[in-house]
């Protein structure tokens, strides 16, 4: 008896759960892992997350990842599958992507092929570390790992397309939280005190003028989403405290913008007095698609009518970049029939592009 794949992907749906915390996710997962023969469920001891080996003996094996988490969205798709969670959504497609891994391991284990292939189901890609977190734990090493391949739903494509590069595919992501700390004084007397929020707008002019510069030559992206400053109207703010993000294409000018931050920090503090705290939080490692596996994706599509796109470099963070750091690596866009933008309440992938996606990566393990 086949898995209901549409079925088990709106139970997942319905119960979105935060990084390092998919038990209930896990849970379903496992429920139906445990019906299909030939596996072995390996669980990690510091998440959620789980490892299901097919081995067919010695050799090479292939690794597909799919990952778990959601993100803190209030859903108002309207669908009839709607999150239970208030305030959480799988509005990044990530109940797709674990559909999918599902059902290409009850394919595998139906076909009963001479290959040997690990499946994983990654929590906390969601800028927590969740790859980095199932590495650590050396598991996935004991393994001799040929190359490994994970696929992304994708806003604005239709069902039926998929679009990858060779190279730098994603690039890497920096959070970061930028606090200036001055002294608080009455509007009346600003001589008194030191403006805290001034100096986070000087700041922000200065990181303006160095990133024009810098996106004249290199593709990246600096941004300001969330400010918190003073406590009154008429008080001289003490505090100015800004969360932000910036993206590039590869390591060494991610580093450099993280240069420009403390180094505009140190000016702001000479010309305003405000002392300053920066704290640079998660980081990826930029996805590399080696370009043989580009090509074998390729001709794969071509082979099943699948329409293939060239992809532009996004600035896009994926934590998968860590696995292709250590392996040879791919990974693709898969098209989703829906137009409302990832992250968002309203992102609903496609349930057709679910067999799509197994089928590609049925080749990609068998090929």
């Amino acid at each position: 008896m086949s898995l209901d794949l549409i079925s088990i992907r709106r139970e997942l749906h319905q119960v979105p759960e935060l990084a390092f915390h998919e038990f209930e996710t896990k849970a379903i997962l496992l429920k139906y892992l445990k019906t299909l023969p030939d596996i072995t469920i390996i669980e990690f001891l510091n998440s959620p997350g789980m490892l299901v080996e097919y081995s067919h003996g010695n050799g090479l094996y292939r690794l597909f990842r799919a990952d778990m988490d959601a993100l803190p969205v209030k859903e108002t798709t309207g669908c009839d599958f709607m999150s239970r969670n208030d305030g959480i959504m799988h509005s990044c497609g990530h109940d797709v992507h674990m559909t999918i891994l599902l059902g290409l391991i009850e394919e595998i284990t139906k076909m009963r092929p001479a290959a040997n292939l690990l499946f994983l189901f990654q929590p906390a890609e969601e800028g927590q570390g969740g790859a980095e977190s199932v590495l650590a734990e050396g598991i996935i090493q004991q393994y001799p790992l040929d190359s490994v391949y994970a696929l992304h739903i994708a806003s604005g494509m239709p069902v039926g397309t998929v679009s990858s590069r060779p190279g730098i595919f994603f690039g890497v992501p920096q959070e970061f939280n930028v606090e200036f700390l001055g002294i608080t004084a009455h509007a009346v007397t600003p001589e008194k005190g030191i403006d805290a929020l001034r100096s986070g707008r000087i700041f922000l002019d200065l990181m303006d003028y160095d990133i024009d510069e810098l996106s004249q030559k290199e593709k990246v992206i600096f941004h300001i989403g969330k400010i918190e400053a003073g406590t009154a109207r008429n008080v001289i703010p003490d505090h100015c405290k800004m969360e932000g993000t910036h993206r590039a294409l590869d390591k060494q000018i991610s580093s450099l913008i993280n240069g420009y931050i403390l180094n505009n920090c140190d000016i702001v503090q000479e010309e305003t007095g405000a002392k300053y705290e920066v704290d640079f939080l998660q980081s990826y490692d930029p996805v590399v698609n080696n370009p043989s596996l580009v090509e074998k994706l390729k001709n794969i599509c071509l082979s099943l009518n699948i329409e293939y796109q060239i992809a532009e470099p996004s600035l896009t963070g994926e934590d998968f970049g860590f696995f292709t750091t250590i392996y040879p690596g791919l990974l693709f866009w898969l098209g989703s029939g829906c137009d409302f933008p990832l992250h968002s309440d309203k992102f609903l992938p496609s349930e057709d592009a679910i067999p799509i996606g197994i089928n590609i990566f049925k080749h990609l393990a068998l090929e």
